[in-house]
């Protein structure tokens, strides 16, 4: 039998939020780690944002080499985002903490003993990187709407491949460099931290799997309503690769089949990570993880939906 890779605390752990990273930090009473933590939790909502940048400008990318100058202008305006978004009560004011060179701010507070206002910082920043995500998300699921309601599947398939290939696989690949236990830890953190995922994560022999509940990104969006008015955004109907061969997949969740299923599959022989997401709104998304092979093959029929 496979020895363990992580013990029960660490996989405890590995789960927990940038939220409860940082409570279990100030409760240290430790600076360092406390600073150390802030840093870590800041530098992957961070990347993250650094993620959606190239997949924005990839989607504009395809569309004006593709479809031409007028059809890519036509994806790009967001007053109705906005316009949404601030329905919501969310203001551009949120995200001001998070580029006002919040390690310092946070650093006074904390080297001057005031360690509940260093985590009310921390809080605004939460927010503020927690907004920001949000707004990246559902601006790719309205230009990728857009995309599919004028120009079809096949294109919303190009575009989504296209975009793959130029931040996605590069990003798999700096993760993959990294010694296994880093690796499979630096995947999860992603989702638990960076997503704004809810993680419960077990170990069972050469894998490790983590049940998000929901999902940060895709889960929480289906949740919020972006499916629904105001928001509208488009539910894909054909039975296709990009809803699992079954329809019913939601715009956003579509880059889950191509980014981490079939072009990982058809480059590598497995996914990065194998997932089962939901169908259902409140479903839960099933990540699993092999130990030592990062594009470990899975049956086809592993391939589907979780519920």
């Amino acid at each position: 039998m496979t020895s363990p890779m992580f013990s029960a605390s660490e996989l405890e752990t590995l789960g927990q939020s940038g939220l409860e990273r940082m409570q279990a930090a100030i409760h240290s009473d430790d600076h360092d780690r406390i600073k150390t933590t802030f840093q870590h939790v800041t530098a992957l909502y961070h990347e993250e944002h650094v993620l959606f940048h190239g997949w924005l400008t990839s989607i504009i990318a395809y569309a004006s080499e593709k479809l031409g100058h007028q059809a890519a202008k036509h994806l790009v305006p967001m007053e109705a985002l906005f316009s949404n978004f601030a329905g919501e009560g969310v203001t551009m004011a949120s995200v001001r903490p998070f580029f006002e060179d919040p390690l310092s701010i946070f650093t006074e507070k904390l080297e001057h003993g005031d360690t509940d206002g260093a985590f009310e910082f921390y809080r605004t920043v939460e927010r503020g990187a927690r907004d920001l995500h949000d707004f990246y998300r559902d601006y790719c699921a309205l230009m990728l709407t857009r995309l599919y309601r004028e120009h079809g599947i096949d294109h919303l398939n190009d575009c989504l491949r296209y975009s793959a290939t130029r931040d996605w696989l590069a990003w798999y690949e700096s993760v993959n460099k990294l010694p296994d236990k880093e690796r499979i830890i630096r995947t999860i953190e992603f989702y638990a931290i960076a997503n704004f995922g809810r993680l419960t994560v077990r170990e069972d022999g050469d894998w490790i799997h983590a049940v998000q509940n929901p999902c940060g990104s895709c889960g929480r969006q289906q949740r919020s309503g972006r499916y629904e008015s105001p928001w509208n955004f488009a539910v894909i109907e054909e039975e296709h690769p990009l809803s699992f061969e079954m329809g019913g997949n939601t715009i956003y969740r579509a880059h889950v089949a191509m980014m981490h299923h079939i072009l990982p599959i058809e480059r590598h022989g497995g996914p990065w990570p194998h997932k089962q997401c939901p169908r259902s709104q409140y479903g839960r998304c099933y990540i699993s993880i092999h130990k030592y092979n990062p594009y470990e093959p899975i049956p086809r029929e592993e391939i589907r939906w979780s519920d």
